[in-house]
């Protein structure tokens, strides 16, 4: 059983590096001193937990699968007799992450009431995100088919809402998508991208064509970011210029996938009605 106690530190230990190098390059370019406080030592334990209950669960999610419905899809929050309508949900994961990695937000929607809730990967591997959009017309073509409704929302984390930025603007998709919801997506860039290793990392630069392209985006958009997004650099590119931008204070860019604050702002976001707390925030270059 050493072994097994031997794997299980170094796991907590290869989870912590890539936390401690982002938490110390946010503020560089912050351009403040690390200070141990209440909310920077809870900030770090939460993302660090994240990703060591994320990655474990990629080993789960490399292998592609099928659009299928929720067989008893509950929602939790309606009254006796009420039947719910949702909208069918792609869920789209960001760099070098997998379709396991929306685990927690999707039993979150079907215990809310989504029938059809589809988490899909990138392929093939290494590719220009024009190519990764070129996949997911297809995906969403799939869903579409699959669950017969005539439009599907999109929930993209990271890099993932480029990819649906660039299908929206470039492919025209945006008669088959109702909603597109983002979850720390860089959306001017990230100088993280020179730690990529993939080739779609390097579409995520600062002025890439990629990027240029989702500036041009005006479809319907929620932006959910944070300034304490220590792989969106500047955090601040996580904030759209257009849609509805919501930013939730002290979140890591992993946590995301597991926040309870993030999943139910992601609920509202995805009602019918549209209707969504605080959507008058003020975006970041607004603030003086």
């Amino acid at each position: 059983m050493d072994w097994v106690l031997r794997i299980l530190i170094l796991h907590l230990l290869v989870c912590g590096v890539p936390v401690f190098v982002g938490s110390c390059v946010l503020a560089m370019e912050r351009d403040s001193p690390i200070r141990l406080t209440t909310e920077g030592i809870s900030w770090f334990f939460r993302e660090w937990a994240a990703h060591v209950t994320i990655l474990p669960l990629l080993l789960t999610g490399w292998w592609p699968t099928l659009p299928r419905a929720k067989r008893r899809p509950g929602d939790l929050t309606a009254g006796p007799g009420e039947a719910p309508d949702r909208t069918p949900v792609l869920l789209l994961p960001g760099y070098g992450l997998n379709r396991a990695s929306f685990r927690f937000l999707s039993i979150y929607l079907h215990t809310r009431g989504w029938k059809w809730v589809w988490a899909i990967n990138h392929h093939p591997w290494s590719s220009p995100i024009p190519v990764l959009a070129d996949r997911l017309e297809r995906a969403i073509d799939q869903l579409r088919e699959a669950s017969g409704a005539a439009q599907i929302d999109i929930v993209a984390h990271s890099m993932g809402g480029v990819i649906a930025a660039w299908y929206l603007t470039r492919l025209h998709g945006g008669e088959k998508v109702r909603r597109l919801i983002t979850l720390g997506t860089p959306w001017k860039g990230t100088k993280a991208h020179v730690f990529a290793l993939r080739r779609e990392g390097r579409d995520l630069a600062p002025g890439s064509e990629v990027i240029q392209a989702a500036q041009e985006l005006r479809h319907d958009t929620v932006a959910i970011w944070s300034r304490s997004d220590q792989v969106i650099i500047p955090p601040e590119s996580g904030a759209a210029a257009h849609g509805q931008v919501i930013e939730l204070a002290h979140l890591g860019h992993m946590e995301m996938l597991m926040s309870a604050r993030v999943f139910r702002t992601v609920v509202d976001a995805l009602t019918p009605t549209g209707i969504l707390p605080n959507t008058d925030s003020p975006r970041p270059e607004d603030i003086q």
